[in-house]
């Protein structure tokens, strides 16, 4: 690839859910007034071996594992996707781009895998809300002695 301006530095190739689990907690009772509960989203970004320019992205989302009957579903959903990097930015400025890519990519897809899936489910549609990419560590606060 080359430093063309009209082109976006990050392409997207392709994507693929490795793990879809959606399931209606069966003892859920519509109705009841819930604590709002978000998904825990985790990402993952690397190069791909032997491929400078190739990056792998994967996400995991889960919500409500536990089953727990307050919520209507227990979710599970992992899907991976590729993308090329243009050879004019540097390994920081790739991993930065595609963390921030693959983030926006991965979670699209899985909410609406999510939606799509309870829709047809008996509590009907869950739209999962937005996901915040954090780009620096949480802070630790420290602990008095």
């Amino acid at each position: 690839m080359s430093g063309d301006a009209t082109k976006h530095p990050i392409v997207f190739e392709h994507l693929f859910f490795v793990r879809s689990i959606v399931i209606a907690v069966p003892s859920h009772v519509p109705g009841a007034d819930l604590l709002p509960i978000g998904p825990e989203n985790t990402i993952h970004v690397s190069k791909i071996e032997g491929d400078d320019r190739r990056y792998e992205g994967k996400m995991r989302t889960v919500m409500n594992l536990g089953a727990d009957p307050q919520y209507p579903y227990s979710i599970d959903m992992e899907c991976f996707a590729h993308f090329v990097v243009d050879d004019t930015l540097t390994d920081e400025e790739a991993n930065r781009g595609v963390h921030i890519t693959a983030h926006n990519v991965l979670y699209g897809a899985i909410r609406e895998a999510v939606s799509w899936i309870t829709g047809r489910q008996p509590y009907g549609p869950l739209q999962l809300g937005l996901s915040v990419l954090r780009t620096t560590p949480p802070k630790v606060e420290e602990q008095a002695p």
